[in-house]
């Protein structure tokens, strides 16, 4: 299954193509759902499953350094328990390939270097890469009109409240993750 999008991948599997899937990736996404609904211990081994996979992914898949370049684990479950609710009988892996799939556009190619975003509130880490990307979205949508720099200003986040306010999303100016899921899905 993964094989499609990992070129090297393609050595661990055996003569007919068949590799073995370890941990949650075997289990259904019924097993899934119903952890999620609980969020028991099996949802946090999920969601480590997930981390684990997606950092394989990293590794393996051509021209990608970071698939999920500003996405959480918290984000990958709650889409993963979208897709899960109307696939129950889906092995929970094929659920992840589906996603990542969806997600592979939107890697990123090459490192970028990591720009701490602090607020009064704690503080974020996210990509350079991210943060241009972020600046010539807003920029399309009439909102920015800085430099494409990515360095996260007053200009950019005043830019980013703008557009929460648009969006009807509570207004920080903080590219958290549902404001930075609206803006790059739109």
């Amino acid at each position: 299954m993964l094989a499609g999008c990992c070129a090297t991948q393609a050595l661990a599997l055996d003569a007919k193509g068949d590799f073995a899937i370890d941990g949650g990736g075997g289990r259904q996404c019924s097993a899934f759902s119903e952890a999620a609904k609980k969020k028991n211990t099996d949802y946090f081994l999920f969601g480590g499953w997930v981390e684990g996979y997606v950092s394989a992914t990293n590794q393996y898949a051509k021209d990608t350094y970071d698939i999920t370049p500003w996405q959480t684990t918290e984000l990958l479950l709650a889409a993963l328990g979208q897709y899960c609710e109307k696939n129950p009988k889906q092995p929970f892996i094929v659920a992840v390939n589906s996603m990542l799939g969806v997600l592979q556009p939107g890697r990123l190619q090459a490192k970028s270097e990591l720009v701490m975003i602090q607020t009064d509130k704690g503080g974020v880490a996210l990509y350079k890469a991210v943060i241009e990307a972020m600046q010539r979205k807003l920029a399309e949508d009439k909102l920015y009109a800085g430099p494409k720099d990515g360095a996260f200003s007053p200009a950019l986040k005043d830019a980013l409240r703008d557009f929460q306010v648009r969006s009807k999303l509570l207004a920080t100016g903080f590219p958290d993750q549902l404001t930075l899921n609206r803006l790059f899905n739109n």
